[in-house]
């Protein structure tokens, strides 16, 4: 990896840590890219960046398990940094068996998550098959309707919101688009309405990947 896409992972990470209160120091992040750390959100980050280096282990490109891996190397050292809280062994790594209230919204019941999630990966899996066939923009509203859906079930304990960014980084990467970052300076101002409804976020995917557009057309 270059000292320029390292320094780039380094901030991605940072502010997606900082969106949830969580501190990073942006140096030590890019120390331990360059180390290629296995744990914690650099190692996330990193294997994410290893599946995309190989065809036969990114053909799958969403499942489960690959899901559940992102969030328990996000979250299991999460208390080591400042602000993170440490999770209970099962909430690491596994879809909740509890609750869960993002502000005024209630989330899906915990008996139904896997389900939903099941169905979540097959759609996108199916936008994978068709991927091809599309511009530029519908590929971009694809990977917004799956990390707008993904916030809607909100399917663990904690860690939903950096384990959605990582994810949409890497569908971005799969679709030879160049990522952006969520930055937590607007998250009040424009990402978290977003979550309103699934048009808002398209629209927030495309401003930020420079179409500056105020409809929808895909």
């Amino acid at each position: 990896m270059e000292d320029a896409q390292r320094k780039f992972l380094a901030e991605f990470i940072c502010e997606s840590d900082a969106i949830e209160s969580i501190q990073d120091d942006v140096g030590l992040l890019e120390r331990q890219l360059k180390r290629k750390n296995k744990r914690g959100h650099a190692g996330a980050m990193l294997w994410l960046e290893s599946l995309l280096q190989n065809p036969s282990a990114v053909d799958c490109l969403m499942s489960k398990d690959l899901i559940c891996r992102v969030q328990g190397l996000i979250t299991a050292e999460q208390h080591l940094k400042p602000g993170g809280q440490k999770l209970p062994k099962r909430f690491v790594g596994d879809y909740r068996t509890v609750g869960m209230r993002v502000g005024e919204r209630i989330c899906p019941d915990s008996k139904f998550v896997p389900d939903l999630m099941y169905s979540l990966t097959r759609e996108i899996r199916e936008w994978k098959k068709n991927i091809g066939n599309m511009d530029l923009e519908q590929k971009i509203c694809g990977i917004a309707d799956f990390h707008f859906f993904f916030e809607q079930i909100h399917p663990f304990a904690d860690g939903n919101g950096r384990t959605g960014r990582a994810l949409v980084w890497y569908l971005l990467k799969y679709s030879g688009l160049q990522p952006f970052i969520f930055t937590s300076w607007d998250r009040w101002e424009t990402y978290y309405l977003c979550f309103e409804e699934y048009e808002a976020m398209r629209r927030y995917f495309l401003k930020k990947m420079g179409f500056g557009i105020q409809t929808v057309s895909c």
